[in-house]
Formats: structure tokens, sequence, C-alpha cells
């Protein structure tokens, strides 16, 4: 039942005519990765186990650092399979018990499904923010493509979908059912007031002097950028004049875009895997077979 849908057809590698390919490397996505993570992070399980196992409190750029590459490496590097096992085996010790009495565990396949979902959510709202929005039949494939990703993992096809409407369907049920506030969504909403290590590619010294300014821009732009019904769980408060200055900031955005070089418009691992498979495609599972193509980078 998911091997057929408009666009692509899910057996196919996520390769060079993937929207995922085009577009989860984006460098754009980067100014919504607190967003994305604090959807994640609403889920009580995802809760409990940073609260339990992670050192997000103290280095959130690492625990980000140490998720995000590794999955980015899954659709930029050779031998997907192998990366998507190494992704989903880092989760094996992950488990406990929860607050609320609960047993979890990060494998558990709907919490790990929530998580894999808010990646390619996190593609779309890139666009739609600051890029140029997915047609409707462009999101329709980038949710099949989900579900070729999904696979990489090994993991129980039994919360999986690769059609928009069972997405639209799974996105209304976990805001009405099962995401939360909860400490770790707190913190991240208070972050830039938090005395957090600096990111490795900022000098310790200079880290205190701009932490507050470069945090709360951060969690601004996540503000503007979350969904209502997250904006309504979290008792985040958007005012008209707030949005009045998104409206200009990702104006910027766009415009800025235009002019940017196309290796600067891509995280630089992002950029690196691009490269080596224009030079050593036959490294690659072959994706060229895709009979229609994904629509050119926006």
């Amino acid at each position: 039942m998911f091997e057929k849908h408009p666009g692509w057809n899910v057996s196919l590698p996520l390769g060079p005519n993937s929207l995922t390919w085009k577009h989860f490397g984006d460098i754009r996505s980067m100014l919504i990765l607190g967003r994305a993570g604090t959807l994640q992070n609403m889920h009580p399980v995802l809760d409990a186990a940073l609260q339990q196992h992670s050192n997000f409190f103290t280095d959130p750029m690492d625990r980000f650092d140490r998720s995000v590459a590794p999955i980015q490496a899954m659709i930029y590097q050779p031998d997907a399979e192998a990366r998507a096992t190494t992704v989903r085996d880092f989760h094996k010790p992950i488990k406990g018990v929860a607050p609320q009495g609960n047993r979890y565990h990060a494998l558990d396949p709907e919490v790990f499904w929530w998580t894999h979902v808010t990646f390619y959510e996190s593609i779309i709202a890139t666009q739609e923010f600051f890029g140029t929005p997915f047609t409707e039949d462009e999101k329709a494939q980038l949710i099949a493509e989900g579900l070729t990703w999904w696979r990489l993992y090994g993991m129980s096809d039994r919360p999986a979908f690769g059609d928009y409407e069972s997405y639209r369907a799974y996105w209304t049920h976990m805001w009405q059912e099962v995401l939360e506030s909860n400490t770790t969504t707190d913190f991240a909403a208070n972050i830039h007031t938090a005395k957090v290590l600096a990111p490795p590619f900022i000098p310790s010294p200079l880290w205190p002097l701009i932490r507050y300014p470069v945090m709360a821009i951060g969690v601004w732009i996540s503000n503007a950028t979350m969904p209502p019904e997250a904006r309504k769980i979290l008792g985040w408060n958007w005012s008209r004049a707030d949005q009045l200055a998104f409206d200009l900031f990702r104006r910027a955005v766009r415009a800025t875009w235009t002019l940017t070089p196309e290796r600067l418009r891509y995280i630089p691992d992002t950029w690196a895997g691009m490269q080596q498979y224009r030079q050593h495609s036959e490294q690659y599972s072959d994706g060229d077979s895709d009979p229609e193509p994904a629509s050119a980078a926006k």
C-alpha cells in the first residue's frame, strides 16, 4: 500500500532527483533549528529522555550537532542504510521511567516516527517562511519521500505513512492527543537566560558577550515560525508588532538568498556530500532513474 505515490516511487533512493536531497541541507533551515527541536521535545517521552540521558540543558548546540549531522549524512553520503543504522543504534540505551511512572524507550516506533516527521516538516516550513513555498503536489511527494527515508532505519512501518492526507491527520492528532508543554520546552523558551556552553564555532571568551542577544533572536524566530497549535499549548505570545518585524526579516532573508553563491546556500557538510556525488556518483545508490524528477531547487 505504500509503494505508489504521485511523483515518487518510495523504493527509490533519496538521490539528487528527490526534493529531500535538494532542500534538506538548505542553510536557511538553521534559522528554525530551535523550532524543530522544540516541536520534537513537546513529546513527553522525548522530554523525559532529555532530562535523564542528555547534556541538552548545559550544551544544547552539542546535542543538536550530534543529532543533525549524522542524519544529514544519511541523505548526502554513500551507504545510507549503514548510516541510518548508526543513527538508530544511538538510541538503543535511551530508556527509563518517565515522571508519570510509565516506562519508555527512544526506539518505540511511534516516538521515533514523531521525531522523523518533524525533520521533513521542517523542510516544508523552511520554504514556507524563507523560500518558495512548495505546491500541494510537491508536499505530497516530500511526504512520500519521508517513507523512503524512514525505511532506511529498519524500523517497523506500524506508525508510518507516505501520503499527504495521513500526514495532515497525524499532525492534528499529535496536537490534540500527545504534545505538551514540559520542562524541556520551558527551558527552550528561556534558553537566552541560561548559561549554556558556547557553540564550537564561537570563541569561548566572546560567548558571554553575545550569548543573550544571539539566543534571544533564536527564540524569537522559533516563536515566529511555530505552528499556532504549538504556540497555544506552549503559552507563547505573538504580537502584531512581532509579526510585522518578522515579515521584514523573512523578506531580507529571501533577498539575500538570491545574491548568495550556490555553495553558501547549503550547510557545509551537505555541500560536501553534493560535491562528492558529482565527482563519485558510482559510490551512491542510483537515484537518477526517477521518471518524474523533482522541481529545481528554490
